[in-house]
């Protein structure tokens, strides 16, 4: 299974960023972004399994 990366708006939309085949390396990336920018207050990182 896929699993999708993507950043979630206010409005409820999402943008896929990146797909993975693992879903514990898609989690440590999502990790890794709020070590770097912090915990955005308007967007968050999600991680999904892949809508074709």
């Amino acid at each position: 299974m896929a699993w999708q990366l993507c950043i979630r708006y206010p409005s409820g939309q999402n943008r896929v960023l990146r797909l993975f085949r693992d879903r514990e390396a898609a989690l440590r990336c999502v990790d890794t972004i709020y070590a770097r920018l912090g915990y955005p207050v308007h967007v968050s990182y999600v991680v999904e399994p892949f809508k074709a």
